[in-house]
């Protein structure tokens, strides 16, 4: 996006009488010198962005089902016209976001994580909440006024801060970090909404009880996305149930456990090996047939279009993609006939572990450093790999070792356990008579652990089951040892 110029004070006492209308949905003036059309458009530009870079979850059943949900609580907002979208994308960890004009995204990680039909509506409603109460809008508006301009890719998660140009500027609206009054507004227009559709609000609790023991499980050290910016889970449990005892709510409403429960049936469970794994340093893409390693002790990350690793020290970066083109010498000349990237000495053609490939250094120039690197792109099974270690110029020869270590272990993947692993998935059990969830492991083993199992079906690890209940477990998706 553009850098905007600081705003005279003729134009900010304007702003005071023309940019602050009220918000239909939260009752309060905003400063906004965007319009609702422009959201819109913002919106559906960031939403194509996320679609490619995490892909969306082959499940059409299930896309039509989470959309229909989602439609049926915006129909209920301040602005149903808007033209809402609601879809899943193939991501394991527990997230959801929205992204202005009405495009809502949820993760398949969270959806493993949900008990009922009224949990993952809390979190639809929330994130409704999101665009009708305009939070992106105001802040990028904000932003304007201070002359500060949106720099969206600085916000990125510090492992991936040096991949923000595979990204793109629009994608960065997935990142945008609101305030906590924000997010505690959210929660009460989704529980607004809640109310509205008919579900059982006290569900809303449930949500933030099940995120703060995923927080828990893992340490504090993780996270689940849906956190990351947002209130304590315990101060947001403790909000909803003042809230449901100011309102006089009895728990009544919609919960459509079983309903829920049935639609999940089969969706995979934690990262889904088939896009690519790692074993330690070495990632490992069964569908395309590959290997490469990356240096021990950097941060990795695996994207539908890229996979990634970063220094410790995030001033080095090693990326792999698909180029576009048809053979090593094509994409090598159309890397070079970028205007901004210079040959360092003479293109190498060589075999790449038996595959053809051309490599050369290069250096190349943007706007904030002189940038030097080494790139190899390889042909193999029809495809041609386009493979960078790159870093600040001065720093090349610390790396280059590193680079050519990297880059020259791409090679194909002949391991059959590797070639044949499967996903994890979530199976639904009908109980065919009680017992403890112990006894549920014991009789139907799952590949998680039993903390696991208790948070995902919502109970304690000593709850007794009842009989006729459908509970979940977790099969499959076992990696192979080294």
């Amino acid at each position: 996006m553009r850098r905007f110029q600081p705003f005279p004070a003729v134009a900010l006492a304007t702003l005071a009488l023309t940019g602050c209308p009220v918000n239909p949905a939260t009752g309060e003036r905003q400063l906004m010198l965007m319009s609702e059309q422009q959201e819109v458009q913002l919106g559906l530009q960031g939403a194509e962005q996320v679609a490619a870079l995490y892909g969306l979850y082959d499940d059409p059943d299930l896309q039509a089902y989470v959309d229909e949900i989602g439609q049926e609580l915006a129909a209920t907002s301040e602005k149903p016209d808007l033209p809402w979208n609601f879809r899943v994308i193939d991501d394991p960890i527990v997230n959801a976001f929205a992204l202005p004009g009405g495009q809502i995204f949820m993760t398949r990680g969270i959806l493993g994580h949900f008990a009922s039909e009224a949990e993952m509506a809390a979190v639809l409603g929330h994130e409704i909440g999101h665009v009708t109460a305009r939070h992106s809008a105001e802040q990028m508006s904000r932003a304007q006024v201070a002359g500060a301009g949106l720099e969206l890719g600085a916000v990125l998660s510090s492992e991936i801060a040096s991949v923000r140009d595979i990204l793109g500027t629009g994608l960065g609206l997935m990142f945008l970090k609101f305030g906590r009054d924000d997010e505690r507004q959210s929660d009460d227009l989704g529980f607004r909404y809640m109310g509205r559709a008919g579900y059982n609000r006290r569900e809303s609790v449930d949500v933030f009880t099940m995120l703060g023991r995923v927080t828990e499980a893992a340490g504090g050290s993780q996270l689940p996305g849906w956190l990351s910016t947002h209130p304590d889970p315990g101060e947001r449990v403790e909000r909803m149930n003042a809230a449901l005892a100011e309102a006089g709510d009895t728990g009544e409403g919609e919960v459509g456990r079983d309903r829920y429960l049935r639609r999940i049936d089969g969706i995979i469970f934690g990262e889904n090996p088939r896009h690519g794994y790692f074993r330690g340093s070495l990632f490992l893409h069964p569908d395309l047939e590959f290997s490469i390693e990356f240096p021990d002790g950097w941060p990795t990350q695996n994207m539908t279009q890229a996979v990634a690793a970063v220094s410790p020290e995030s001033d080095a970066l090693i990326q792999l993609t698909l180029a576009e083109e048809s053979s090593p010498r094509a994409a090598i000349e159309a890397f070079l006939g970028n205007e901004a990237v210079t040959a360092d000495g003479r293109i190498s053609t060589r075999s790449l572990n038996g595959m053809p490939a051309r490599a050369v250094y290069f250096s190349a120039t943007t706007e904030q450093a002189e940038l030097g690197g080494l790139a190899i792109f390889v042909e193999y099974n029809d495809l041609v790999y386009q493979i960078l270690g790159y870093t600040l110029a001065e720093r090349l020869d610390t790396y280059d070792e590193a680079f050519q270590h990297s880059l020259g272990s791409f090679r194909r993947l002949t391991d059959p356990d590797a070639l044949n692993v499967q996903p994890a998935r979530i199976e639904i059990v009908t109980l065919n008579r009680s017992m403890t969830l112990q006894q549920f492991a014991s009789r139907y083993p799952s590949t998680i652990s039993l903390t696991s199992l208790a948070i995902i079906n919502g109970v304690a690890e000593d709850a007794t089951l009842a009989r006729g209940l459908l509970v979940k477990r977790v099969v499959g998706g076992v990696m192979p040892e080294d």
